[in-house]
């Protein structure tokens, strides 16, 4: 499943989100995933994000989902996401585009497949839904100056990766 969501974000949610990104710029840490960019683990105001999305979510997935972690990330002008897909606890993603000063695709193809990439992008306060255990994705080096997103994730309440809730849960709001 790959879905793009038109206003995810409200105006006021995404000047809400914006300026909370960047005056917490100096509280961010480097990112082992994206070299020279920066991200935040479990931040309070994603983890809200994340719980108070989750009905949307569920209704656009068509099942209970479980929130299990949100992560930000800040990319700086020629950072880039390496191909990878992700960890049991992200089976459903949702990446949310708070502010960017150039266009941006994200590429999917099948894990382990040969197949031509999909390219997709996304203004602020968009977001795209996505199965980060059924797809590979990256994004190529950014042309911009700075782009902040944040990442939402979740489990199938039924699903394989149930277990994974358990493990995250109690860091919501950490």
């Amino acid at each position: 499943m790959l879905k793009k969501i038109e206003n995810y974000l409200s105006k006021n949610e995404i000047e809400i989100l914006s300026q909370y990104w960047k005056l917490n710029k100096k509280n961010m840490k480097p990112c082992p995933q994206s070299i020279g960019s920066i991200k935040k683990y479990k931040d309070i105001l994603s983890d809200s994000i994340l719980l108070v999305k989750k009905p949307l979510l569920e209704s656009i997935v068509g099942e209970p989902l479980l929130a299990t972690y949100s992560y930000s990330r800040m990319y700086f002008n020629g950072t880039e996401l390496l191909k990878h897909n992700d960890r049991p606890s992200c089976e459903i993603t949702v990446t949310v585009n708070i502010y960017a000063d150039k266009d941006w695709k994200i590429f999917f193809i099948p894990a382990g497949s040969n197949k031509k990439p999909l390219g997709l992008m996304t203004k602020p306060g968009e977001a795209l839904l996505y199965e980060g255990r059924k797809y590979d994705h990256w994004r190529e080096k950014y042309e911009g100056q700075e782009c902040m997103q944040i990442f939402l994730h979740y489990v199938r309440e039924n699903g394989p990766y149930k277990s994974f809730y358990e493990s995250e849960k109690a860091k919501i709001g950490d």
